[in-house]
């Protein structure tokens, strides 16, 4: 029992000494975020801010955006794995009274307030945080209790001297408002369309229950934006289409899904189902569009949002 114990304390103390220690894996999160806000905060006048994961990174013509709406836009899409917790501070930091927030945020976070992954434990440990972050204590102990050793040791490996971000992800493959770039179709590499076809069909609807409902989070920034004067509007991201999708639990959920958002004071606009897209259309992820598709899901964006900020605008 007493071997027991001092194990327990050593690998406490082992995940202790990693804490503020960032990975190669999770680094482009932070790179792109950083570039992100420094775009945000060159922008002296109210803007729109397009606050989800990558679904909006890869999705959203943040250009076609600000002209439609006549305001600046930055994309702080980046990664839906680092979950809300990170997703939300990351907009307090932009978020500038009388801003606009449309929000495409991917399904599982809001079902997720308990939950965590493998990207999320990457990324807790080289940014630590609890209640500034909204990280609740069952969280927080599933942290401690399913890092890997591995990740435990890439930890205090740190950084390799001189690294920088390179490949698909990060600062290096954003434009000036955040977007992807290189995401073409004569730009798909022959592996990345193999995790389009290889991606697995997503059971949210299955996985969605009351006590894992994160919709107070959200509810919680969106009035914050409407306290400071501006408007926050939900809406359906862009998603590979499945048959499963449009039967049984899973067709339930989609559809309801406005309705239960509403439910809980969010303003939520549009059909999930109308935005599950066919194969062709994604560029290395179920949840990532080519440039042609971004090109379609924006302007039905446009469609969905421009009434709700015209109200915002005219109160």
């Amino acid at each position: 029992m007493l071997g027991l114990a001092l194990v327990g304390v050593l690998w406490l103390l082992m995940l202790a000494g990693q804490l503020g220690r960032p990975v190669p894996s999770t680094h482009w999160v932070e790179k792109a975020y950083e570039y992100k806000l420094a775009q945000a905060n060159t922008i002296q006048q109210p803007k729109v801010l397009v606050v989800a994961g990558s679904a909006a990174m890869f999705g959203v013509d943040s250009k076609a955006v600000a002209e439609a709406l006549g305001r600046p836009v930055v994309n702080l899409g980046v990664n839906a794995g680092i979950l809300s917790p990170y997703i939300q501070s990351y907009a307090r930091q932009a978020i500038k009274p009388g801003d606009w927030v449309v929000l495409p945020v991917e399904y599982p976070m809001f079902h997720g307030r308990y939950s965590i992954n493998m990207s999320f434990i990457d990324y807790w440990w080289g940014h630590p945080g609890f209640r500034r972050l909204d990280v609740n204590l069952v969280q927080l102990a599933q942290v401690f209790w399913l890092t890997p050793l591995l990740r435990a040791v890439d930890g205090y490996r740190g950084l390799p001297s001189g690294f920088k971000v390179s490949g698909l992800y990060g600062p290096q493959n954003l434009d000036q408002y955040g977007d992807q770039i290189n995401t073409q179709s004569s730009q798909q590499e022959v592996w990345m369309h193999e995790l389009v076809e290889r991606s697995g069909v997503e059971r949210y609807g299955a996985q969605a229950h009351a006590w894992n409902a994160n919709w107070a989070s959200w509810k919680a920034l969106a009035d914050e934006v409407t306290a400071a004067g501006g408007c926050a509007v939900f809406v359906p991201p862009p998603m590979l289409d499945r048959a499963d999708y449009h039967q049984g639990k899973e067709r339930r959920y989609y559809t309801s899904l406005p309705e239960q958002a509403r439910l809980h004071g969010l303003n939520y606009v549009g059909s999930p189902l109308d935005t599950l897209y066919p194969m062709d259309r994604f560029f290395d992820t179920n949840y990532h569009l080519k440039a042609a598709a971004r090109t379609l899901y924006t302007r039905h964006l446009i469609e969905l949002v421009k009434p709700e900020f015209d109200r915002c605008k005219a109160h």
